[in-house]
């Protein structure tokens, strides 16, 4: 019998249901395979479309990646047969034994990638690559502050940029996670939620800022991913696991334009700025 998981309203996990459904996944259409999942990609994203940090409409089937096995080919699919082992990312419902989903949407595995190992790192080895070859190429003796570096993604991108030749400040919420990062060889790990973070990230370049930031937190440590970048320098912003940065513009009265000018040298001041008269 097939499952799922869905949710009629977004919430607390609570709100996720398993599923049975009365009915066979039905035949592919036109450009459509059916599949068989192996395994099925676990990912923080699933929590913020879950509890409503981003809107989906509802009822929703959960999940957004999976990998396993071609059962069933639609009519103009040419590259892929029934007993193809296959993987994709960003497809909405993945929480499903079974699934109908876009043959365009399929990457066929090689024979030494596993569907689990597929399923596991695709959107993350992804992103990672994204982040230090598309967004930023990633350039050998650059200093790089990487958060959440225990996570899936920074993880990979912490490890990734030391390998090509980058010095690497990670950050992490607990000294548990530190040990991990460390023991992956990352000698720079600093507390995420300590607030001298910046300076100290400065400090470890020689009192300069680094050279990119890859902002995998969000609101938490915004600012001071701003505050520790070097003039010119790189953020990029791609998770928001603590909550949408406030980037709204910073307030002052015209009179305090010396508090201002205060804040905005010692970079304490995170996006834009205005006078008020």
């Amino acid at each position: 019998m097939n499952h799922q998981v869905r949710i009629q309203q977004a919430g607390q996990p609570s709100v996720m249901q398993y599923e049975s459904l009365a009915q066979d996944v039905a035949a592919p259409g036109p450009g459509q395979v059916r599949i068989r999942h192996d395994a099925i990609g676990l990912n923080f994203v699933d929590t913020l479309f879950r509890n409503g940090a981003f809107i989906v409409p509802l009822p929703f089937t959960m999940g957004v990646e999976g990998a396993g096995v071609v059962l069933e080919a639609g009519a103009g699919v040419t590259d892929l047969k029934p007993g193809d082992r296959v993987a994709y990312f960003f497809s909405f419902g993945a929480y499903a034994n079974e699934r109908l989903i876009d043959a365009g949407q399929l990457v066929k595995l090689p024979d030494h990638v596993s569907t689990e190992t597929a399923a596991a790192v695709l959107t993350k080895g992804l992103t990672a690559w994204m982040m230090l070859f598309g967004a930023h190429q990633l350039k050998r003796g650059e200093t790089v502050l990487v958060h959440a570096a225990a996570g899936g993604v920074g993880a990979m991108v912490a490890r990734w940029a030391q390998a090509l030749g980058a010095k690497v400040i990670a950050t992490v919420g607990t000294p548990s996670k530190a040990a991990l990062v460390r023991a992956a060889g990352i000698e720079h790990v600093l507390d995420a939620t300590d607030p001298e973070l910046a300076s100290k990230a400065r400090a470890l370049n020689g009192g300069h800022g680094v050279d990119v930031v890859f902002e995998l937190v969000g609101k938490a440590t915004f600012a001071q991913s701003v505050a520790a970048l070097r003039s010119g320098g790189h953020l990029l912003h791609i998770g928001n696991a603590s909550g949408t940065p406030d980037i709204a513009p910073v307030r002052y009265r015209l009179a305090d334009v010396v508090q201002a000018h205060t804040d905005l040298e010692a970079r304490r001041i995170a996006g834009p700025a205005i006078l008020v008269p």
